[in-house]
């Protein structure tokens, strides 16, 4: 329902806190997906067992934030530089990274896990992602870094294919490279480089893609003051993302049909559940709701802050360390000391190696980029 009395609670020059709290609750949703708390064969179980859908909250917010960070510089060619921008973008992903891979490969080395030089290249560049043999290795979680990196490096492209032709025929253009890459590329079978259909379109940035663009089209909204005044986006983008979510966990108990249930993922999680966020997110922009109250909170802001680490080590050789000493066999105190253990990479390691790396050409925008994840 449009309203005239709805009202902006930011201008797209501010740092909107809620988006922080938000980064929290997509790694939280991961975890529960990996360490499902539910009796098995439940629906509970099932239900659980969509958490990986923050992996697309984190898509989505990635869209939204780089365009309202970048996207104005570099359209209107003022004090654009690609140096700023993908030292930036580096110091954003790669240190916290390189020092957690170093220390996974040197404990699979220590137990005797065969390696390769190859594999430990593809996953120090980042290239695994490209590979389906390849992207658990090293890292597991990691395979949607090299989704990230692939938008991080094609980002300034798509704020003019954005501008210029619109969201949905940048969509249709970028899922198409991604299937033309399979037919041609991926017939030789390399090592499984974009091998199969459902690889390319669950684990690659072209498959992916629609997720970012619909965040970086509510940045665009966002900065025109075009976007639309629906009374209760919150609660519409929470409705419509429970619906995809029990559909899904439906869908499998009435089909075992392996074409069926990959298109029914790619419509609900790669198209349907995108509209959903971004919803959801224009509530948070538009609208002061007890969901933004909530993310805002001092304490959601910190565990916001330290996401990025959570991700990377929810799963792995520190969980594996915990449960083996017998600390952590549950996953409630696993999550518990999962958390400690984030916020202390962040306070210790990310953050000083971020402040030392990052260029800040607009010391105004400095403070409320670095919390937003934006730079």
């Amino acid at each position: 329902m449009l309203t005239e009395t709805t009202r902006t609670v930011a201008a797209p020059s501010q740092y909107v806190p809620a988006l922080t709290g938000l980064r929290a609750i997509a790694a939280f949703l991961v975890f529960l997906h990996h360490y499902n708390p539910a009796p098995p064969n439940t629906f509970a179980h099932q239900v659980f067992d969509q958490g990986y859908m923050g992996v697309s909250i984190f898509f989505v917010l990635s869209g939204f934030l780089v365009y309202h960070r970048y996207a104005s510089s570099y359209l209107a060619a003022q004090s654009w530089s690609w140096r700023v921008y993908l030292q930036n973008r580096f110091a954003r992903i790669f240190p916290l990274y390189l020092l957690l891979l170093l220390i996974t490969v040197s404990v699979q080395a220590v137990q005797g896990h065969d390696s390769s030089w190859l594999v430990f290249g593809l996953n120090l560049t980042l290239f695994k992602g490209f590979f389906t043999d390849y992207k658990f290795s090293g890292i597991a979680q990691s395979w949607s870094l090299t989704v990230e990196c692939c938008f991080y490096g094609l980002a300034p492209f798509l704020f003019t294919g954005l501008h210029r032709w619109g969201a949905l025929p940048l969509t249709l253009c970028l899922i198409s490279m991604g299937l033309l890459l399979w037919a041609s590329v991926g017939q030789f079978n390399l090592q499984g480089l974009f091998e199969t259909i459902p690889f390319v379109l669950f684990y690659t940035f072209f498959g992916r893609s629609f997720e970012f663009i619909v965040g970086m089209w509510l940045a665009q909204q966002w900065h025109n003051n075009h976007l639309s005044r629906i009374r209760y986006a919150n609660a519409a983008g929470l409705v419509l993302l429970g619906s995809c979510v029990l559909w899904q966990a439906n869908v499998s108990t009435h089909t075992d049909s392996p074409v069926v249930l990959t298109l029914s993922e790619v419509i609900v999680y790669n198209f349907i559940l995108p509209i959903a966020i971004s919803l959801f997110l224009l509530g948070l922009l538009r609208q002061k709701s007890l969901s933004g109250q909530v993310l805002a909170l001092p304490v959601i802001q910190r565990l916001g802050q330290s996401s990025y680490a959570f991700y990377l080590i929810h799963i792995g050789i520190i969980p594996k360390a915990l449960q083996a000493t017998g600390i952590a066999s549950n996953p409630w105190v696993l999550f518990g000391l999962l958390i400690l253990i984030a916020h202390g990479l962040f306070v210790w390691v990310e953050k000083p190696l971020q402040q030392r790396l990052r260029i800040a050409h607009d010391a105004n925008f400095r403070k409320s980029a670095y919390q937003s994840g934006a730079s």
